[in-house]
């Protein structure tokens, strides 16, 4: 009896957890496609439905039903669709100089958000052919082939979403069936991807190779009308680009970069691949300009850091890794946690580019997502874990079996001198504001107390005569720990002034990677609340009220921290942290809706 390598009913779970960190990132491989099949438009539609109001004073909320990319590539032949949804059959696989790798992008990325995905493809207006994968009719055993192309039309209501006429040639692909994508409205899904998006494809956005478009269309009878148009800007991790996502600089500087180029950051190598061929590798590092450091600085009592541009930046931190002109990772494990914590980290780039003969060396994962052999590596560390006696008999090791870790030894090395390089400049630079500075002149603490963080201490002070809770013991160092992990800037500086004033209680506004509005933890008697500023309560609301108001509210979430650090029950402070995730999903939710919901 014969038996299958892989039933496909069970494989396809598997198979849908396949690495992809968000819908942006599955996204992405789909817009991969379309620049590999000549595309030089792009454009990402979220197909929302209204849902009525339940009549228990909840507003009508509109919610993500299908997703569709549409490119105006070359197209397909019927043959060539047929392929483009087996993993792995696709042509791109051959491309060794684009930006394609396993042929695998438009299924894996597809079923790693949806149950459903069709494609349409058309070398003419008048030749578009249509297949389709379906997760549950392979489960149920109905469907264990891909369905040959037929001749079918995009239905009119969703062609409506793109205008009167559509390209002459090209693709579009169409998610249903959505039930892994985290985000739930097409404003969502804009705000998540703009960043990723901006900065995977900058070198094709700025010399205009592409141009990438979001809409988010809502159905109304039988058509979608388009409620919101956007288009993708350039995000540059190097900030070396103009015309960007960054907010225009200030005064003299409007329309200029931000950063420059250092010039000892800069190597240029080869580094044989696996068949011994030599091919090139760049590394580059680039610098916040002083001119531009002095403008900003003129904006702000506080740190630069707390400006609109240093905000900006603070997302950008890491090591971009670029393949093919396309960003692959931005890499933060590579930067040292002492720019992390000075504030450094955010004011330099470095950027490392190589192309597709290289990837067995730098270890790309097939979803372009994972540079995995590309990590913090020191043979002088590594070779009694190796279990050798010595650093060079490690290496001759390494250099007798052709191993790929030998390469990337020299490549990590360069790493780490171009950021040396970097600090050296950055350190030099005086990043509080020009008020700031004054004030430090005198005396005062480098750190600016915000007014929420005096009034929730004070409040913490009256509590704690009634409700005595446990009394700071926590160290600088762990301060500075607590305070690095969430991402915080100038925590030495912070740290010191929380035990100075000996603070309860310390409230930082910071980027979170998720839907939570806010955020408490409590360890030797000092409660960290971190508030979301990318959540769109934030973005939205608070960002239109004024300062007292947010002091307000502010103050009522250092009450809902209390709270937890009173709790004295592991169950209850469970129950309270679930409580506190849920009401920032629900409030994301409610915020997503259109004004004239």
């Amino acid at each position: 009896m014969s038996r299958p390598f892989i039933r496909g009913q069970v494989a396809i779970d598997s198979m849908r957890d396949n690495g992809f960190l968000s819908a942006a990132h599955a996204l992405a491989e789909l817009i991969d496609n379309s620049i590999q099949a000549e595309a030089d438009r792009v454009e990402l539609v979220a197909f929302e439905v209204k849902k009525e109001a339940s009549g228990d004073g909840r507003r009508a909320t509109k919610r993500i039903d299908k997703i569709g990319v549409l490119d105006n590539g070359k197209g397909m032949t019927p043959e060539t669709l047929h392929l483009a949804l087996e993993f792995g059959a696709s042509e791109n696989r051959n491309d060794r100089l684009g930006i394609g790798k396993f042929g695998m992008g438009l299924p894996n990325s597809s079923i790693s958000q949806c149950k459903h995905v069709e494609v349409w493809s058309w070398k003419s207006p008048s030749e578009t052919y249509y297949t389709y994968l379906d997760i549950d009719e392979i489960k149920d055993g109905q469907l264990e082939q891909i369905p040959e192309p037929i001749k079918k039309e995009i239905p009119a209501s969703i062609a409506s979403a793109f205008g009167e006429t559509l390209p002459k040639s090209g693709t579009f692909v169409l998610w249903s069936k959505i039930d892994r994508c985290q985000w739930k409205t097409g404003s969502s899904i804009y705000r998540h991807t703009q960043d990723i998006v901006g900065r995977a494809y900058r070198n094709f956005l700025k010399k205009d190779k592409v141009s990438i478009w979001f809409r988010a269309a809502e159905l109304q009878g039988s058509i979608h009308v388009v409620g919101e148009e956007h288009k993708f800007l350039p995000n540059d991790p190097m900030y070396l680009m103009k015309n960007t996502s960054l907010p225009e600089l200030p005064g003299e500087f409007k329309g200029e970069s931000m950063f420059e180029l250092c010039s000892d950051c800069d190597y240029e190598f080869k580094v044989p691949d696996e068949n011994g061929t030599e091919q090139l590798v760049r590394i580059t590092g680039s610098v916040l300009k002083r001119s531009v450091l002095e403008e900003i600085r003129k904006t702000t009592r506080s740190t630069i850091g707390h400006t609109e541009w240093g905000k900006h930046c603070a997302k950008n931190i890491g090591i971009s890794v670029m393949r093919s002109g396309r960003e692959l990772a931005l890499v933060p494990e590579f930067i040292k946690s002492e720019a992390k914590d000075k504030g450094w980290a955010r004011f330099y780039g470095i950027q490392i580019e190589f192309g597709p003969a290289l990837d067995n060396i730098f270890g790309v994962t097939n979803n372009k997502q994972h540079v995995v052999n590309l990590r913090m590596m020191r043979p002088s560390e590594d070779y009694e874990r190796e279990g050798f006696d010595s650093e060079q008999e490690y290496r001759s090791d390494l250099l007798a079996n052709n191993d790929p870790k030998l390469r990337i030894y020299e490549i990590v090395s360069h790493i780490k001198e171009v950021e040396s390089n970097l600090i050296s400049r950055v350190g030099l630079y005086d990043l509080r504001g020009k008020a700031a500075s004054e004030k430090a002149i005198t005396g005062d603490s480098d750190v600016d107390i915000k007014p929420v963080n005096e009034a929730a201490n004070e409040k913490y002070k009256k509590r704690e005569q009634l409700h005595p809770t446990e009394a700071p013991s926590i160290s600088k160092e762990e301060l500075e720990n607590e305070l690095s992990g969430i991402g915080a800037d100038n925590v030495e500086e912070k740290a010191r002034t929380i035990l100075d004033k000996q603070l309860q209680v310390w409230v930082e506004e910071i980027p979170m990677a998720t839907t939570a509005f806010f955020d408490v933890s409590t360890k030797k008697g000092f409660t960290l609340l971190q508030i979301n500023s990318k959540h769109v309560f934030n973005t939205k609301i608070l960002s239109q009220v004024s300062d007292s108001q947010r002091e307000a509210l502010e103050i009522c979430l250092a009450g809902w921290a209390r709270m937890e650090r009173e709790c004295s029950s592991e169950k209850r402070l469970a129950q309270l942290e679930m409580a506190r995730r849920d009401w920032g999903q629900l409030l994301d939710d409610y915020l997503e809706v259109d004004d004239e919901s």
